[in-house]
């Protein structure tokens, strides 16, 4: 089977589009509210395949929900931009055995999937970390 190698591009580029909509902050002190946490996220996303190399989709999945949950409106959208990721590859991948809501999903799926839920994962992050300058702009620092 061969995969059309720009289809990981339309669904990094489309997923970044969506997280972009979905960062907006609407405070009507800020004088740029929507670019607020677009570096940030930049940065984010860049160092996602480094990430999921060295940890696995199971702890980034842990990290997602405890940055959502988290108290500090500064780390919340490392929540959302982990979410948006971990979506975007369950939509992808199609694979029925992972729930982007139940970490435990990935903690218990045979190991085989897992390997290669999580090579998939990596190359969908490269794709994101090329997409995340065009779309969010370039990282900050």
């Amino acid at each position: 089977m061969k995969l059309d190698s720009r289809k990981f591009s339309q669904v990094a580029y489309s997923a970044l589009l969506a997280l972009k909509q979905d960062l907006k902050v609407k405070t009507p002190t800020e004088k740029n509210p929507e670019d607020k946490y677009y570096k940030k996220a930049s940065g984010l996303v860049q160092g996602l395949p480094a990430y999921i190399s060295t940890w696995g989709l199971h702890r980034l999945s842990g990290d997602m929900k405890k940055f959502e949950n988290g108290k500090a409106d500064d780390t919340k959208y490392k929540g959302k931009v982990y979410r948006m990721f971990l979506q975007n590859l369950k939509d992808f991948s199609q694979e029925n055995d992972f729930d982007v809501e139940k970490e435990s999903s990935l903690i218990n799926m045979e190991l085989r999937k897992y390997t290669g839920l999580n090579h998939l994962a990596i190359q969908l992050a490269k794709e994101w970390s090329f997409w995340a300058g065009a779309v969010l702009g370039e990282a900050e620092g």
